[in-house]
């Protein structure tokens, strides 16, 4: 079937995109970035106060030297990977909207010929509702359904 023609009705039915939409969706992503650098700049600082009292309080003093080692290492382990988590987050985000921008809306797809049949042609049976449905009736003697 060539879709070209529904392709192009529905590309004139959909809505034209605001300027003023748009460059409020920008401040809002500029505003986002900026709140999260934050927060990512405040949890940092209490990271290394977390790690400044461990390392002072227990390993330093030598009261608990081996479990203020791994606590400083659960600290700083659990901290790389939660930025793993953002940043992986952060860069999925990225890749659809650039699959977004990239994607044509309104033109279809030149590589796809919907005008085309499929060139191979289905060599298996499709099986019948009827088969083998008689298979499981009862047969007793005498009556006039017997296998033949």
């Amino acid at each position: 079937m060539n879709l070209e023609q529904i392709s192009a009705a529905l590309s004139e039915q959909l809505p034209e995109r605001d300027a003023d939409i748009e460059r409020r969706e920008a401040r809002l992503e500029v505003f986002g970035n900026i709140a999260f650098v934050g927060l990512g700049i405040i949890l940092a600082a209490g990271i290394v106060g977390i790690l400044y009292m461990i390392i002072t309080k227990m390993i330093l003093t030598g009261e608990r030297p081996l479990a203020g080692i791994l606590l400083a290492n659960f600290v700083v382990f659990a901290a790389l990977a939660l930025t793993y988590v953002v940043l992986r987050e952060d860069l999925n985000d990225r890749k659809k909207k650039a699959r977004a921008v990239s994607a044509p809306t309104s033109e279809p797809d030149a590589e796809i010929d919907t005008n085309k049949l499929l060139q191979d042609p289905i060599n298996e049976r499709a099986p019948s509702i009827i088969e083998d449905t008689t298979d499981l009736l009862p047969a007793h003697p005498g009556s006039k359904y017997r296998e033949l």
